[in-house]
């Protein structure tokens, strides 16, 4: 039996939208580099999921990842998929799309008889005339199996098998009720179109006796017009399966099925001269053969067709009825799956189209909001520089006393302060505008920026309570912009005391080089971040500070960082302790640049 199938992932939502994958053994999907499919998604773990193919089955399996996986909406642990089927990891969504690699492969040639069929047997075939199991009375089915209707008295008839020939018909339809019973739970259960029809055509071919079958769907196609497109081949004397090239269908027997609406069964077809030019024939070695259309309503949608290639056995007219009836339940289920299928579409695309809609008013409101803090940045920009004249005095003092420690530390405090704060506000300028500020990149001796920068933040009341810990064992020198990376590492500092709700506060303050890379990592044993803070924690007016907080130092300095080449990123514990990391490139050529370390950092 035919098991290759191509099992396609067509991403709906995310960072990816729009691209295809396809799953031939493993694909993992998370937000490292190393995998199959990487996605730069904070809402997703390392290691999120992965889809992998068992035969033609196919599974998705949750990495154990913090914010899970879902199936049509449900989280899983493991789960089979089948064909529309939308998978959620983080904000992206994959819809399943799962086809037999014989249907991509190959489609049936209709071959020339080079004669008029004359069946041993044609028989009309309507959907209409065999009743559905889940609608018959227990009278019929006792009509309909030969035993008589029921006494008086609850008991069956005593129409009973009396002759072989008796015998023989209660055998054969008791033998099709039982087959039909057991394609009605296949039906019923089945999601997988391909699946359950290899299921249904597998028993047939058994029941039958058959060596060969095979389902086709008619398709129409602008491009291609009208076509027969596999579903399902079962070849009995063949384990490896049938190949495409053995896909031959007789052009005579498919006409007359299709366009007549019947079920065709002839006999010893190999020694019948009438089709003695049929390459289909002879491909297949075809003694007999059975063939019934799939009626839905008024239209036919595709046809099955049984082969033996034994002189002995020959298919019967209770064959066909049965195969006629098969092909009405088949040919209906699989009208039920398209509109299942159309219905799951249906509603990825409303909840993509919601999703869509969603984001589109959320950056509307994050423009509208950003626009008004631009417009009053620019407002009040003015004002703020009129009332931070008075801090140019400091300068003043500086030079009327050079000699005094304390006096030359307070004036630089109070200069700083002023760069600061009108650097700020130019920084909430271009963000809420969206423009890229000028950077002056220059090499700076990162630990003495540092040590500027935690003599600054001291004057702060809530980070001279902590006890932060800065002791450089190396020296680098990198390219940056000294004002705005100041800015960050001040961001960061306050942030480290804001978390910290105790009084034994601690902020650690790390720099090492690794390669050709800078790494400065800020610590605290604060409260550390909860899961669903920490999806949302670089987002522009987020913020975990109540009023207190504005909700755009993050973002703004993660911004600054990657101006730099560099990454901002996080690791907290929920239970206490959070470390933020930064990680630029360093100036390589400075070998020969000297520096000493002394108690002020210079």
């Amino acid at each position: 039996m035919t098991s290759g199938f191509k099992h396609q992932l067509h991403i709906l939502s995310g960072d990816l939208q729009g691209q295809v994958h396809t799953v031939t053994g493993e694909l993992v999907i998370g937000r490292s580099t190393s995998c199959d499919v990487f996605i730069p998604d904070r809402r997703m773990s390392r290691r999120h999921a992965r889809f992998y193919a068992e035969g033609r089955n196919l599974f998705v399996e949750d990495l154990e990842s913090h914010n899970g996986t879902y199936v049509n909406g449900k989280r899983v642990a493991r789960m089979q998929l089948f064909g529309s089927d939308v998978v959620r990891v983080g904000t992206s969504q994959f819809e399943v799309e799962m086809r037999p690699s014989l249907a991509n492969s190959a489609s049936v040639q209709l071959v020339g008889d080079n004669a008029t069929l004359h069946a041993q047997l044609v028989k009309p075939v309507s959907p209409n005339t065999h009743p559905s199991l889940t609608q018959m009375l227990a009278e019929e089915y006792f009509d309909a199996i030969g035993i008589g209707g029921m006494g008086g008295d609850g008991g069956i008839g005593t129409a009973a098998a009396t002759t072989p020939e008796q015998f023989q018909f209660l055998a054969q339809q008791t033998r099709n009720f039982a087959v039909l019973h057991e394609i009605s739970k296949v039906i019923q259960t089945g999601s997988d179109p391909v699946g359950m029809c290899e299921v249904v055509l597998g028993l047939m071919l058994k029941v039958t006796r058959a060596d060969r079958g095979f389902m086709v769907r008619l398709r129409n196609s602008e491009d291609e017009g009208e076509s027969l497109v596999p579903l399902a081949v079962f070849d009995r004397g063949d384990k490896d399966g049938v190949t495409p090239s053995a896909l031959k269908m007789s052009e005579t027997v498919a006409e007359q099925v299709i366009k007549e609406r019947c079920g065709v069964i002839t006999s010893d077809a190999m020694s019948d001269t009438r089709f003695s030019g049929s390459e289909s024939v002879v491909l297949n070695d075809i003694h007999s053969l059975l063939a019934v259309p799939m009626v839905v309503g008024d239209r036919v949608i595709g046809l099955i067709e049984l082969e033996n290639n034994q002189l002995v056995t020959s298919f019967s007219e209770n064959d066909l009825d049965l195969l006629s009836v098969v092909a009405s339940m088949v040919g209906v289920a699989l009208e039920n799956l398209d509109l299942a299928q159309q219905r799951e579409r249906t509603i990825a695309e409303l909840v993509k189209a919601q999703a869509q809609l969603l984001h589109a008013q959320d950056q509307l409101v994050r423009s509208e909001s950003l626009a008004a803090i631009g417009r009053f940045a620019s407002g009040i920009a003015h004002e703020v520089k009129n009332h931070l004249a008075p801090f140019m005095l400091a300068d003043m003092l500086a030079r009327q006393y050079p000699e005094d420690a304390d006096v030359q530390e307070s004036a630089e405090l109070m200069l700083e302060a002023q760069r600061r704060i009108l650097s700020l506000i130019d920084e909430i300028r271009h963000f809420a505008s969206g423009a890229t500020a000028a950077y002056e990149i220059v090499p700076h001796d990162l630990c003495r920026v540092l040590r500027g920068v935690i003599r600054f933040v001291k004057c702060d009341a809530r980070v001279k309570a902590m006890n932060v810990v800065f002791e450089p064992t190396e020296r680098p020198l990198v390219d940056m912009d000294a004002g705005r990376m100041r800015q960050v590492f001040i961001n960061l500092i306050r942030n480290a005391a804001d978390a910290i709700d105790h009084n034994a506060g601690i902020i650690d303050i790390r720099l090492r080089e690794q390669g050709e890379q800078v790494i400065i990592e800020f610590t605290d044993n604060g409260r550390g971040i909860a899961p669903d803070a920490a999806e949302r924690l670089f987002e522009p007016f987020f913020t975990t500070k109540g009023e207190k907080g504005l909700g755009l130092g993050l973002d703004i300095s993660r911004k600054i960082v990657r101006a730099h080449h560099g990454t901002l990123s996080f690791d907290s514990n929920e239970d206490g302790g959070t470390t933020f990391r930064i990680v630029m490139p360093s100036v390589q050529e400075a070998d020969d640049l000297e520096f000493s370390f002394g108690p002020s950092g210079s």
